[in-house]
């Protein structure tokens, strides 16, 4: 996103899909594939070459849903809440970190319009005092917009 447009609130977070939500996908498409080769086998032997691209083909996202619970472990946020120990006791401080975590920097309005797509219910006024609170421990950095008139805020390295 470029720091300079001003898109609408609501808009401005669109969330990639969570890695438990690639996880969960992977195991459905698994078990699909784990179906469709009990039919082919049940079909008849003369598909043979159907059954065995299917038992690969399950066996590639059986991996790649292996490699994702392993990156489920290390995303962005779980190393900053190992690291910092407390960032999960208070819960929008914990969606703060988790939305910037999936998403490019933001300023307090879409981090608000984000909190509330998660919970239903944000103010405006404590997501900018957990932002600042975020601020001062080092977890967050700020963008400055070209114009300094927008903060957009990330997560540090």
């Amino acid at each position: 996103m470029n720091p300079k447009s001003k898109p609408d609130e609501e808009a401005a977070y669109k969330p990639q899909l969570s890695l438990e939500e690639v996880q969960s996908r992977l195991e459905e498409i698994s078990s699909r594939l784990q179906r469709v080769e009990t039919l082919m086998e049940r079909i008849g032997p003369g598909i043979e070459e159907v059954s065995e691209s299917a038992a690969v083909i399950r066996e590639g996202f059986e991996f790649y849903d292996g490699m994702v619970k392993l990156m489920t472990k290390f995303t962005k946020a779980e190393r900053l809440e190992s690291k910092f120990g407390d960032l999960k006791k208070d819960q929008i401080s914990w969606l703060v970190v988790k939305i910037l975590d999936s998403s490019q920097p933001l300023n307090i309005s879409q981090i608000t319009a984000a909190i509330r797509g998660e919970r239903g219910t944000a103010s405006r006024r404590i997501v900018r005092e957990r932002v600042n609170s975020l601020l001062q421990r080092g977890i967050l950095i700020v963008i400055e917009d070209e114009d300094e008139r927008a903060r957009f805020f990330t997560l540090a390295k």
